[in-house]
C-alpha cells in the first residue's frame, strides 16, 4: 500500500484529505480488503515525508467513515470494505467520468501530478460554490417526488424537507416550496442568508380532463395519506372549477364515488381500490416558468459565492 500512496504539497487539497481519498478508493476497488492492516502513522509519515500528525488526522477521518478501526497491536485494520464497495455506485460512475477526462488530459500533455492537482483544485472550488437547496412540502411523498424532479430540472441536488420538521442545523441557501405553503415556509425558514422561492405545481391537464368528464350530479372522491393533504387537493380542484368533490377518510369510505383521485406518488392507494371503483392518479406538473425562475435564482447565488 505504501508504494501506491502519493501526496502533493502543492495541491489545493490538504495532504490528510489526499490520504483519505486514496485509501478510500483502494478499499472501494478491493485493493485493500477487510482485515488488512494499514501501516502505522509513524511509518507512513516517514515514507511520505510528512508530519505524523497529518497521517493520524487522515486515519481519524477514515475511522469516522467506518472504513478502518484500531485492533490493538495490529494497529489500524480495514473493516468497511464490503459496505464501501456496495455503496459506491455513484463513485464508480464518477470514476468513469474522471478516467475519460484524465485520458484526454494526458493526450494534451499534462503529467499525472498536474492532473491530480488540477482535479483537486477544481473539486475544492466546486465544493465552495455548492448550494444547499431544499424543497418543503407538508407530505413526505410529495416532498421526495418534487425534490427529485427539481434535482433533474435544475441540475443541482435538492433535498426534501417536511413542513413542520425541525429546521436544518445550517440554514439552507435556497428554500423552494409551493405557493400554497409559501407564507408558512417564509415564517419558518427565511433568514438573512436564505432565499425562499415558490414553485407552481399545477394539476396535470390529463387529470383535470378525466375529472371534468364525471357528471356534475356524481361524486369525485379524493383519498390521500392525510386528510389535510386531501383537503388541499380538493381546494386545488375547486379552483379549477371542479366542485363535486368529497374528501375520503380511507379505502373503505367511498361514499358512492364514481371516481377516486389518489396521489401519483402513492401507487399503493390505487392498488387498494382496484376493482372497486375507477381510480385516477393526481399528477402534478411543475410550472416551467417557475422552474426557470428558480434556476435564475440559483445562478445568482452561485455567482455571489464565486465573487465572495
Amino acid at each position: 500500500m505504501i508504494a501506491t500512496l502519493t501526496v502533493s504539497r502543492h495541491s489545493d487539497v490538504p495532504v490528510y484529505r489526499q490520504i483519505v481519498s486514496q485509501v478510500t478508493l483502494m478499499i472501494e476497488m478491493g485493493l485493500l480488503t477487510d482485515g488488512e492492516r494499514l501501516p502505522g502513522s509513524r511509518l507512513l509519515a516517514s515514507n511520505l515525508g510528512i508530519n505524523r500528525n497529518t497521517v493520524a488526522h487522515a486515519y481519524g477521518e477514515l475511522r469516522e467513515l467506518g472504513l478502518i478501526e484500531p485492533r490493538g497491536r495490529n494497529g489500524m485494520v480495514v473493516v468497511g470494505g464490503r459496505d464501501a464497495r456496495t455503496s459506491s455506485e455513484a463513485r464508480n460512475r464518477a470514476r468513469e467520468i474522471l478516467a475519460t477526462a484524465t485520458r484526454e488530459c494526458l493526450r494534451l500533455g499534462l503529467t499525472a501530478s498536474e492532473i491530480r492537482d488540477l482535479v483537486g483544485g477544481l473539486a475544492a472550488w466546486e465544493a465552495e460554490q455548492a448550494l444547499d437547496v431544499v424543497f418543503v412540502e407538508c407530505n413526505a411523498e410529495r416532498a421526495e417526488y418534487f425534490a427529485a424532479e427539481l434535482t433533474t430540472r435544475l441540475g443541482v441536488p435538492v433535498q426534501p424537507l417536511l413542513l413542520g420538521a425541525a429546521a436544518p442545523a445550517e440554514p439552507p441557501d435556497l428554500v423552494l416550496t409551493t405557493f400554497f405553503h409559501l407564507a408558512e415556509v417564509r415564517g419558518r425558514l427565511r433568514g438573512p442568508s436564505t432565499d425562499v422561492v415558490a414553485i407552481v405545481a399545477a394539476p396535470h391537464l390529463q387529470t383535470l380532463v378525466q375529472i371534468a368528464q364525471v357528471p356534475k350530479d356524481r361524486t369525485v372522491g379524493v383519498l390521500y395519506s392525510t386528510t389535510d393533504q386531501a383537503t388541499a387537493i380538493r381546494d386545488s380542484l375547486a379552483q379549477a372549477g371542479v366542485t363535486n368533490i368529497e374528501v375520503l377518510s380511507g379505502a373503505d369510505d367511498l361514499r358512492g364515488a364514481d371516481l377516486v383521485v389518489v396521489p401519483s406518488e402513492m401507487p399503493e392507494l390505487a392498488r387498494s381500490l382496484e376493482g372497486r371503483v375507477r381510480v385516477i392518479e393526481f399528477g402534478n406538473v411543475l410550472d416551467a416558468a417557475s422552474v426557470r425562475m428558480a434556476a435564475e435564482v440559483i445562478r445568482d447565488l452561485q455567482l455571489a459565492k464565486a465573487v465572495a
